[in-house]
Order: C-alpha cells, then structure tokens, then sequence
C-alpha cells in the first residue's frame, strides 16, 4: 500500500465516522420552523455531498487509467459533484421504489397465487408467491442495481458526464465482479448492522459495555475496509476491460 491510498483509507476512517455521526445528529435535529428547517437541510446537504466527494475519491484514485494522487483525485472529484448528486438521486428514487414494491407485495401475491392456482389446477399459496417476490428484489438490491450504478458512479467521479456512458458498465460483464458485490455489500452493511444487534449472553456492565464496544469497532472497520474494497474492484477493472487495443508489429 502506497502513501496516497494510505492517506484514502486513513481520511475514510476518519470522514466516514463524521458522515454517520452527522446523519445521526440530522435524524435528531427539530424542523419545528422556518430557521430550524433551513438549518436540517443544509445539514442533509453537507451529508450528502460529504459521502459523495468522499466515496467519489476513491473511485477516482483506484481508476487506473490514470496514475492519480489522493490530492488530485479529491480534486477531481470535487469538479464532478453534480453528475454524482444525480445518480444518487436516481439511486434513491430506485431503492425507494424496490421499497415501496416490497411493501406491496402481499395484495399482488394474493392475486397471482389465485391466478396460477386457476391455471395449474395446484394450490399455490400466495405466502410462496411473496418468498419469491421478496427474493427476487433482494437481488435486484444487493446486486443488480449496484452493479448498474457503482460502475457508473466510478465513471462519474473520474470523467464527470463523460463517464456516465454504456462503456463504463463493463465491470459487470464478469460473473466475479457480481459476486464481489454481493459480498461486499452485505459485510459493509448486513454483517455491521448484525454485530451491533447482536447481544452476547455476557453478566455484568463492564462484560456487555466491552462487549459493545468491540463489536461496533469491528463492525465499522468491516463497514470501511468493504466500501474501499468495493470502490477498489469497481474501478480497477475499468482500465482492464477498456485498454487500446494496438495492430501487431509485421
């Protein structure tokens, strides 16, 4: 590991931590005004942009098409905030969207259990039909639209408008790069979230306070360490997939 990445993982550890203590201080903040509402969304804002310029940095110091430095690929990325702030928009819409399907689930699978029980002359439960639902948007969160849209926010942060193009989707041409996903996520979010849940059968405040601690410090360096790891597979494989192919020498 070079200085400059380094200086990413240690700036990540570090920023990272404000963005989750800013995020928590923004669920808290009271909007019962004009003043205390500008001031929530300007907090939200800062969060926002915060996580993409952080985030974006990476993608654009693991892009190896160009040998950039932390300094210069945080100043990079900084230039091509908007086209970033737009996909995370389209993100939120999507994942609000999944969610909202999600939570509709239960009419829809009543209707086609009914449905395909008319047709198959079989009793099709329509808690079955929603196990399926359920599984197939849980892969719909955890690998498709990801790996649509970290390809995309690579290009983004390293090229602006420029990268938002088909040609940055190549990533996802390799079966290993979904798996990469996949996993990566779920140890950056599901495993993280499932530590600090976890309460170990231990008798006494020190034993549980260590306890807490060890366990949300681990998991917020598996949260890190994923998301960079992430980030590294997501632009490292750019530059493979799109070397210039010369003519062979007589």
């Amino acid at each position: 590991m070079n200085r400059s990445t380094t200086n990413l993982a240690v700036v990540h550890l570090i920023g990272n931590a404000l963005l989750l203590y800013l995020g928590y201080r923004w669920l808290g903040m009271s909007e019962s005004d004009g003043l205390h509402l500008l001031g929530s969304i300007v907090v939200f804002l800062i969060f926002v942009f915060g996580a993409l310029w952080l985030h974006g940095t990476a993608f654009a110091h693991f892009d190896g098409t160009a040998n950039r430095s932390f300094s210069r690929a945080a100043l990079r990325t900084l230039r091509h905030l908007a086209p970033l702030f737009v996909l995370g928009v389209l993100a939120a819409v999507i994942y609000g969207m999944l969610g909202w399907w999600h939570d509709s689930l239960q009419h829809n699978a009543f209707v086609i259990g009914s449905y395909t029980t008319m047709k198959l002359r079989k009793p099709v439960p329509p808690s079955s039909v929603e196990r399926w639902f359920h599984a197939f948007i849980w892969i719909l969160r955890w690998v498709v639209v990801p790996v649509i849209l970290l390809p995309l926010a690579a290009g983004a942060a390293a090229d602006g408008w420029r990268g938002i193009r088909w040609r940055s989707l190549v990533p996802g041409r390799r079966i290993l790069y979904w798996i990469e996903v996949c996993a990566l996520l779920l140890c950056a979010i599901w495993v993280p979230l499932g530590l600090v849940h976890w309460i170990p059968p231990l008798s006494g405040f020190n034993g549980q306070f260590a306890s807490l601690a060890v366990r949300l410090g681990t998991g917020y360096l598996l949260f890190v360490a994923a998301l960079l790891s992430l980030e590294f597979f997501t632009s490292s494989g750019r530059p493979r997939a799109t070397q210039i192919r010369t003519a062979s020498a007589p």
